[in-house]
């Protein structure tokens, strides 16, 4: 190549020029070549700055995303508040709260589930318990939290909240201006289900990555994910995998198969498009993702997987697995009552509160409900047929029971006759434990004769004076209007007199047996002017009494002198299984074991007395012996009838919500007796318990004394070993062995009397 000054470039050969620019220079003039010249410059330049231009903008652009993200960091790190209030070792979120029960065999189950806006029971996680298989593990298994995993969180063991590649997909789908841009960890899910933070900005999703970054750093793994899979919504306002377990498959989450595992997994992407009693074949063919995810990342087997796929899934879905009831039954409302009370009383509460905490907290109580009992009371105070008698305007009669055992344990209660239609709350009307009514002659045990052979002023048989007695100008009256001299005690309880009672009382005076009722029986009714001789003697109180509160004092009688006060439950457990609340147990010694053992069979005299006012009810439990009392307020506005059994003490009242006479007069008794024979139907004969401090003997009727072979009624009394009558002296002879020693020898000379006659027979043979 030369240079010439005419032509800027000369080629040797056609081959030294360039493929696709080979010019002749030579047929062009000066100018023109200078054109092409300058023409192809300016091409040049031109590409030059386009690819300039282009370099410009992305650099700008990579300045600008750095500028971004550098002021995203400051703003995540500096201004927004990434800490979490929630301690998830101790979470208080709105749980369903179970009521237990113990079972034939004295094991705990589960009765009935009470809660609000969410159901959910907290299951816990012990990863090595769930690896290890362990039968006695009660928890939430692995097979569960790695279906979870696999499809919500692959990455969930090694990220530390955030999974910063989904994150980065879900940052260029909301660029896209996609709605819904995904990328959430198991840990933000947690973070949303705890805050309820549903906005779809993105200053929320900021707050989130925080969150979860900051539950990362102050919680273990296996404490999310339990956190995790105790609050996830799955359908159907079921919360958590346990509930789910129970509604979809009718089981608890710790006895579910592979493929049910895989099922709630399935559920979890869209609730209301995945559930598998509504869109059985969409969770289904997620269920099979979840196999394929939980295969590849190396949870299950080739031959798990192969039977998990084939496994035909069998669907509940039923609200009965979830032991709610629509209607409460008496004993749940009360309990309610009970436990709200004690919540706010311990724990400083107003009672509102306490009310909404009763249904959120997630508590765990072991109930004193019998379901064999409740059962009977049901089935009877349902009968508004049989029982429910109407009075004047079209009343209708109401009546409540309580049943409970002799330490205290309440084992079933109604609070009407009729189908209980409503739940009561904390405000509703529960006649036995709030109908305060008058006890009428329920009253006298408590209040007059226990007190008086406690403390030495009568025996079994004293004799005592029925007589119109003048008391600052009142006067008792008997029921039956008359007066019939020197009786028994024996018989003056039986027949159910008033004059004897008012002389007790008056002898130990009105404010000791108030204290006694009101401080040793609990008894917290009755009302200042009860002090006074004919609200303690006889019943007609100004305040009253409730099934309850009698229930409890009767037990005394068939316990040994001990009181326990009322309760409906053992004890109260939070969801992490602390103990919130334990019932008092301990009793009280309010009378002593021998008094308590006289009463007892005193009372049972009112059953089995030739003349006593609840000779009907002996036939209600007929292997079983059992004392009662009796007792009609003034105008016969109130029915009671009182009374145990070796097993169980129940009081009983009937009656109009608005005061009038009840035309039925046996209807408590009635009543009474078809609880408790229901109840006892199966029951094992037993007999109530006998103190080595009381004895037997035989008396005189006509003296009240020991009897002697000279008496010519001699009757069985029961009397505290240390408080004997003296012998007759008015018919004279020698004093009567005691009945012990009498049916000892006759025992004796029947046992001779058989071997006798088996000796005969052998010799004959």
């Amino acid at each position: 190549m030369s240079k010439n000054n005419n032509d800027i470039f000369s080629f040797s050969s056609p081959e030294e020029s360039p493929q696709n620019d080979i010019l002749d220079l030579n047929s062009f003039s000066s100018s023109a070549v200078d054109s092409e010249i300058k023409r192809r410059k300016r091409k040049k330049t031109g590409k030059r700055r386009v690819i300039t231009a282009i370099l410009t903008v992305m650099l700008v652009g990579i300045i600008t995303v750095s500028i971004v993200a550098a002021t995203f960091l400051v703003y995540a790190f500096t201004m927004v508040d990434g800490t979490m209030e929630e301690d998830l070792d101790d979470l208080k979120l709105n749980f369903t709260t179970t009521i237990y029960t113990k079972d034939k065999d004295g094991e705990w189950q589960e009765y009935q589930r009470l809660h609000g806006t969410y159901n959910r029971i907290w299951v816990p996680y012990d990863r090595k318990s769930a690896q290890e298989k362990d039968e006695s593990y009660e928890g939430i298994p692995e097979n569960v939290v790695n279906a979870f995993v696999a499809i919500e969180d692959k990455r969930f063991r090694v990220h530390d909240g955030i999974d910063w590649k989904r994150t980065m997909s879900a940052f260029l789908n909301l660029l896209k201006g996609s709605k819904s841009y995904g990328g959430s960890t198991i840990t933000q899910q947690l973070v949303k289900n705890l805050t309820n933070d549903n906005s779809k900005r993105v200053s929320r999703k900021v707050r989130e990555i925080m969150r979860a970054r900051y539950l990362e750093g102050h919680y273990s793994k296996d404490t999310i994910i339990e956190c995790y899979l105790n609050t996830i919504a799955m359908g159907h306002g079921v919360y958590g995998v346990e509930v789910a377990s129970n509604y979809y498959f009718d089981k608890s989450v710790k006895d579910l198969t592979l493929a049910e595992c895989a099922t709630l997994a399935a559920i979890t992407k869209s609730p209301s498009s995945y559930a598998p009693d509504t869109h059985p074949d969409a969770n289904k063919k997620r269920r099979i993702t979840v196999l394929n995810e939980m295969l590849e990342q190396g949870y299950i087997t080739d031959e798990q997987y192969e039977a998990a796929k084939a496994e035909d899934v069998k669907i509940v879905a039923s609200r009965e697995a979830l032991n709610e009831n629509e209607v409460n039954n008496y004993f749940v409302d009360a309990l309610i009552v009970q436990v709200t009370k004690d919540l706010a009383k311990k724990y400083n509460y107003d009672e509102a509160h306490a009310a909404s905490n009763f249904y959120s907290g997630g508590y765990k109580i072991y109930a004193t409900i019998d379901p064999n009992v409740q059962s009977a009371v049901d089935n009877v105070f349902s009968n508004s047929k049989t029982y429910g008698i109407k009075g004047k305007n079209g009343a209708t009669l109401q009546g409540a029971i309580t049943v409970m055992d002799y330490e205290g344990h309440v084992k079933g209660l109604a609070g009407g006759i009729g189908e209980k239609k409503v739940n009561l709350g904390l405000s509703g009307f529960n006649r036995a434990t709030d109908a305060i009514r008058q006890p009428g002659s329920t009253m006298k045990p408590i209040s007059a004769y226990s007190l008086a052979i406690e403390n030495g002023l009568i025996n079994y048989s004293s004799k005592v004076n029925d007589k119109a007695t003048s008391y600052r100008g009142w006067t008792p009256v008997n029921w039956y209007r008359s007066y019939r001299g020197n009786v028994t005690v024996e018989y003056a309880l039986e027949v159910s007199m008033n004059t004897i009672p008012v002389q007790l009382v008056n002898e130990l005076t009105p404010q000791v047996c108030y204290d006694f009722l009101t401080k040793k029986l609990g008894i917290n009714t009755l009302t200042n002017e009860d002090i006074n001789l004919s609200p303690l003697g006889m019943g007609g109180t100004n305040g009253g009494i409730t099934t309850l509160e009698s229930a409890g004092a009767f037990a005394i009688f068939g316990n040994g002198g001990k009181f326990y006060k009322p309760m409906l439950y053992y004890s109260v457990y939070d969801q992490h299984n602390k103990v919130v609340l334990k019932a008092d147990d301990q009793p009280e010694v309010v009378i002593s074991e021998d008094t308590a053992e006289v009463m007892n069979h005193l009372l049972q005299n009112v059953v089995y007395g030739g003349s006593g006012t609840g000779k009907s009810a002996a036939g209600f439990i007929p292997n079983m012996k059992i004392f009662a009392k009796t007792g009609t307020s003034n105008n016969v506005n109130d029915l009671w009838f009182v009374g145990g059994s070796p097993y169980y003490v129940a009081s009983c009242w009937c009656g109009f919500d608005e005061q009038q006479k009840i035309s039925n007069s046996s209807i408590a008794r009635t009543m009474w007796g078809g609880v408790m024979s229901k109840i006892h139907s199966n029951l094992a004969v037993r007999e109530f318990p006998h103190t080595d401090y009381t004895v037997r003997r035989y008396y005189c009727s006509e003296t009240g004394l020991l009897a002697t072979d000279a008496c010519k009624h001699p009757v069985v009394g029961w009397y505290k070993s240390n408080f004997v009558p003296g012998v007759c002296t008015t018919h004279g002879g020698s004093v009567l062995d005691s009945p012990d020693v009498v049916e000892k020898r006759e025992a004796e000379a029947k046992a001779n009397a058989e071997n006798s006659q088996t000796q005969k027979e052998n010799t004959q043979n």
